[in-house]
């Protein structure tokens, strides 16, 4: 490998590394910024109730299943038959 070759691989090594950090540096700023954009969050004053599992439901409710009004066909397979098709150069539009 002549010395032009090694000097070579040298600069494209340097500028890979030159790329790689200032790309960091990039996204590190970036991240930065928008932490300090951020809005605060906000607390929250009213009580969250949760479910638990030992809830019982009321005889008055029942849970009906949904049923769907436009139940879709099945997909069947078409023949296509060779004698059926019509030819553009019949038709005379070749």
């Amino acid at each position: 490998m002549s010395p032009l070759d090694m000097l070579i691989f040298l600069f494209f090594i340097l500028v890979t590394i030159k790329a790689v950090s200032s790309c960091i540096d990039y996204w590190r700023d970036r991240e930065e910024e928008a932490a300090v954009y951020s809005a605060p969050k906000i607390k929250r004053t009213t009580v969250i109730r949760t479910v638990t599992a030992g809830t019982v439901r009321p005889s008055s409710v029942r849970v009906t299943p949904i049923k769907r009004a436009d139940i879709p066909a099945a997909a069947t397979s078409v023949k296509f038959n060779n004698a059926q098709q019509i030819l553009l150069k019949d038709k005379g539009a070749a």
